[in-house]
C-alpha cells in the first residue's frame, strides 16, 4: 500500500470516529436535556396544582370513610409529587385523617392495608394521627389485602379489629438501618474519602470511611430504641405483654392463618364480606372512598418520566439521594 492510500486511509478512519463521538456526545446531551426538561415539568406542574386533594364533595349524610394504606410509607417533605400520584402520598393521608375528624356526618373508618411498610418516622406520625381520631369515639375497621407487614402491620394498630384476605402476608415486627461502605472498593480503586470532624462520630456512615465498632453500638441502640417502641405499640394494639409479641413474632413475616393463631389478626374473609358487615356495623350504607384527584397532566408526565432516559450522573445523584442517609425502616425487605 502506497503512502497516498494510507494517508487516505487514516482520513476516512479518523472521519468514522470523530463521527461516531460526535453521535454518542450528541445522545448523552439529548438524554440530559430530557431529564432536565422533566424535573422543571414537574416542579412547573406541581406549583401549578399543587398538593393531592380529595376526589368528590363528602357525603352529606352519615357515611363510612375508606381510607387506603398502599405501597411505601414515606415523607413526602410536605409538597405533593407527581410521582406520588397513583401510590402512597403521605402529606394526603395526614390532611384527609384530620378532615375526617372534623367532619360530624363521617361515623367511622375502613382502613384498607396494602404495604410492605416504609419509614419508621412516616409510619408513627400516621399511626399517631389515627390514634387522634379514634380518640372521637368513632371505630376503625381495619382489612389488610395482599400485604400488611412491618410499618404497615404498624399503622394497623390504632384500628378496632383487623381481618385479612387469606393469602396475605403480615406482621413482620421489627426495624432496620441500612448503610452502604465502599472503603474496600476506594482502596482497590485508588480512591481516598478525606473527612474532617469536629468530633470522632461525627459524619458516622459516610461511605468512604470504615465504620468504629462504637459507632455500630450508637446506630444499633437506635435499632433496638425503635423497635422497642414497635413492640409497645403492637403490644397496645392487641392487648398482650412486649414480651409475648417477641415470643410470637421474631420478625418474620406471617400468613393471615399464621396471624390469626397467634392473634395478630382478628378474622380471614374476602374484602366484600368485610365491607357489607362493617356498613351494617356503622349504620350505613354510604360508603365514601377517599382518594387523591387525578389530572391526566399527572399521568401523562408520570409516563414520561418513567421512560425517559437518565444519564450516568443522573442516576449516581439519584442512587445518592436515596441511600445517602440513615433511615429507621420498618419494612419488609425480601
Amino acid at each position: 500500500m502506497n503512502k497516498k492510500k494510507t494517508l487516505w486511509l487514516i482520513v476516512a478512519l479518523a472521519v468514522v470516529a470523530l463521527t461516531g463521538w460526535m453521535g454518542v456526545r450528541t445522545a448523552i446531551q439529548a438524554r440530559e436535556r430530557s431529564a432536565e426538561f422533566l424535573s422543571s415539568a414537574e416542579s412547573l406542574i406541581s406549583g401549578a396544582f399543587g398538593t393531592s386533594s380529595a376526589s368528590g364533595p363528602r357525603p352529606t349524610e352519615p357515611y363510612l370513610a375508606k381510607l387506603k394504606v398502599e405501597g411505601t410509607i414515606m415523607d413526602n417533605g410536605g409538597t405533593g409529587s407527581l410521582t406520588a400520584s397513583g401510590s402512597y402520598d403521605h402529606d394526603f393521608l395526614l390532611e384527609s385523617v384530620k378532615d375526617l375528624i372534623e367532619d360530624d356526618n363521617n361515623v367511622g373508618m375502613l382502613l384498607y392495608i396494602d404495604s410492605p411498610g416504609g419509614e419508621m418516622n412516616a409510619g408513627d406520625e400516621l399511626y399517631l394521627r389515627l390514634m387522634d381520631y379514634k380518640a372521637t369515639g368513632r371505630p376503625i375497621y381495619c382489612y389488610f389485602d395482599s400485604l400488611a407487614c412491618s410499618g404497615g402491620y404498624y399503622v394497623a394498630m390504632a384500628s378496632d379489629e383487623i381481618y385479612a384476605n387469606r393469602n396475605c402476608l403480615c406482621v413482620n415486627i421489627g426495624v432496620y438501618m441500612a448503610a452502604y461502605n465502599f472503603s474496600g472498593l476506594f482502596e482497590k480503586l485508588g480512591v481516598e474519602q478525606v473527612a474532617f470532624k469536629s468530633s470522632e462520630n461525627k459524619g458516622i456512615g459516610m461511605s468512604g470511611v470504615p465504620w468504629t465498632d462504637e459507632q455500630k453500638e450508637i446506630y444499633q441502640s437506635i435499632v433496638d430504641e425503635s423497635y422497642d417502641q414497635f413492640l409497645e405499640i403492637v403490644a397496645e394494639g392487641r392487648g398482650m405483654t412486649k414480651d409475648r409479641v417477641r415470643e410470637l413474632d421474631d420478625g418474620r413475616e406471617m400468613t393471615a392463618r399464621q396471624a390469626l393463631k397467634a392473634g395478630f389478626i382478628d378474622g380471614i374473609c374476602r374484602y366484600e364480606e368485610y365491607e357489607q358487615d362493617v356498613l351494617s356495623r356503622a349504620g350505613t350504607d354510604v360508603l365514601y372512598e377517599i382518594e387523591p384527584a387525578t389530572s391526566p397532566v399527572y399521568s401523562l408526565f408520570n409516563f414520561i418520566e418513567s421512560v425517559a432516559p437518565r444519564s450516568d450522573t443522573q442516576e449516581l445523584t439519584r442512587f445518592a439521594k436515596e441511600h445517602g442517609r440513615l433511615v429507621v425502616m420498618a419494612y419488609a425487605d425480601n
